[in-house]
């Protein structure tokens, strides 16, 4: 039997999660096809799956495209990696077409919680679940009365309410040299008053959360959840370049914790950091695959692998936590940069000639 699993547009990991499927199945002797689309021309993304389709840029013809592919090609799975609130508001019309739609979340009250990092830390804490203090700053004199008088001890540090990738993080140091954050703006460190001084000179005032900063390490756990329960999981301690890989520990449990309290439904990714005291804390939950979600293959838990088998039927929620729990290995990682061929042309795309790249 065939079964069928739609990744639509995605962040950095969606050739990690289409290569991480085709390689599961093939290990275990079972037939998926794996469907790959996204708006732009991400050949090197789009190539590794079976078939590839171009999605619309116009948001009034997403629904009528995803209903009509997915009952022309018989989709069983379907994957929003990206877009995770507008799916939850059309969950009814997409699962009505016969397929499974995962977004991440059991709802999109959760992805909204997310989404904000503030409400995050709140709703963390009403849990009885340690996050890491925060304060919601919305305007420019809200920040200068609270560089004024710190509400934390130690460092500060900003970045936006909303955001990915650590997009706007900024550790402010009174040491640090004007220049520093045009000499070394990979150290994420700045002196306040030329943060200030920017922030004044904006078009507009970002909001954004302040927090004390904490001296780490940091955590990251992926986990595969359903409706909450958590099925599998591995953490990664980042210690420098190199991450290592866990399935266990305070920070792995409190990431597996949050992941059940905001009903977490798919790959999700949840961040740690251990605060002054040498405890972990919750920084973030991501609603959504993390870009180093390709790394746990490495310990021998292929978590894109066991989401596919478990959506399609063909593995149920104890054999996807005996596999998980029986494979892992400990392994440390550490990510290289690397180039691969470029594909001038797709030869799997479906709808070629339908829709411009």
């Amino acid at each position: 039997m065939e079964y069928k699993v739609w990744l639509m547009e995605g962040l950095s990991s969606q050739r990690d999660i289409i290569q991480g499927i085709k390689n599961f199945a093939h290990e275990n002797k079972k037939t998926i096809t794996v469907f790959a689309s996204h708006r732009d021309p991400r050949n090197e993304i789009l190539s590794c799956a079976d078939h590839s389709l171009t999605e619309p840029k116009d948001l009034s013809e997403r629904l009528s495209f995803i209903l009509d592919t997915v009952r022309k090609w018989r989709i069983n799975a379907l994957h929003a990696g990206k877009n995770s609130q507008w799916f939850e508001e059309h969950r009814l019309q997409i699962e009505a077409a016969g397929v499974t739609l995962t977004t991440g979340a059991s709802g999109a009250e959760h992805l909204a919680i997310a989404d904000d990092k503030a409400a995050f830390a709140d709703y963390m804490t009403q849990h009885d679940l340690p996050a890491v203090p925060t304060v919601r700053i919305s305007s420019l004199a809200e920040l200068q009365a609270h560089i004024s008088a710190p509400p934390f001890s130690g460092s500060l540090c900003v970045k936006p309410v909303t955001g990915i990738y650590g997009m706007g993080f900024w550790r402010f140091d009174n040491h640090a040299s004007p220049m520093a954050v045009f000499n070394n703006p990979e150290k994420r460190v700045v002196h306040p008053e030329a943060y200030l001084a920017a922030a004044a000179g904006a078009e507009s005032f970002t909001p954004l959360v302040l927090m004390p900063y904490l001296p780490g390490p940091e955590h990251s756990v992926d986990i595969l959840a359903t409706q909450g329960e958590v099925l599998a999981a591995i953490g990664r301690r980042k210690e420098g370049a190199l991450q290592y890989l866990e399935n266990s520990g305070e920070a792995f449990d409190l990431a597996c914790a949050c992941a059940r309290v905001m009903k977490a439904d798919g790959l999700v990714n949840v961040q740690t950091r251990h605060d002054h005291t040498g405890k972990p804390v919750l920084l973030e939950t991501n609603m959504r695959p993390s870009g180093g979600i390709g790394y746990t293959r490495h310990c021998g838990v292929n978590l894109p692998g066991l989401f596919a088998f478990y959506q399609l039927g063909l593995m149920t929620k104890n054999e996807v936590m005996y596999s998980a729990s029986t494979s892992f290995a400990p392994a440390v990682v550490r990510s290289i940069t690397d180039v691969i061929p470029w594909p001038a042309q797709l030869t799997n795309q479906l709808d070629k000639g339908e829709r411009c790249l």
